[in-house]
């Protein structure tokens, strides 16, 4: 009697630990969706180089001056290139940002294009 009792015992607890504790294990949420606008006041600016540091992904904006990644969650970094401000002319700008899983992250860039023009 006691073997069985021993028995159903080991059996409950090999079931409970198959089982996780009543927890489901998922894999990795869905990613975030990033989306950049550079434009000069509402002028869409086109064909900027854009690129997300870390994991090989770059675009070119259309002729909206707009771009679409989609991220994993976690912390990032948005590189813009020739973007056009006051103070020295940089060859890039880079600009942190957090993606959530299933979220949108809007990044809005002013590239002043007049400045361009007075250097």
């Amino acid at each position: 009697m006691k073997r069985l009792a021993l028995l159903c015992a080991l059996l409950v607890w090999c079931w409970a630990a198959s089982c996780g504790g009543g927890k489901t294990v998922q894999g990795p949420g869905p990613d975030g969706r990033l989306e950049v606008r550079v434009h000069w006041h509402d002028q869409g600016v086109a064909d900027k180089r854009l690129e997300v540091l870390g994991l090989g992904m770059e675009q070119r904006t259309d002729a909206d001056g707009r771009a679409a990644f989609s991220v994993p969650a976690g912390s990032h970094t948005l590189r813009a290139y020739e973007i056009n401000g006051p103070g020295p002319i940089l060859p890039f700008q880079d600009l942190p940002f957090t993606s959530a899983p299933g979220d949108t992250t809007r990044i809005d860039i002013v590239d002043c294009l007049p400045c361009a023009g007075a250097r």
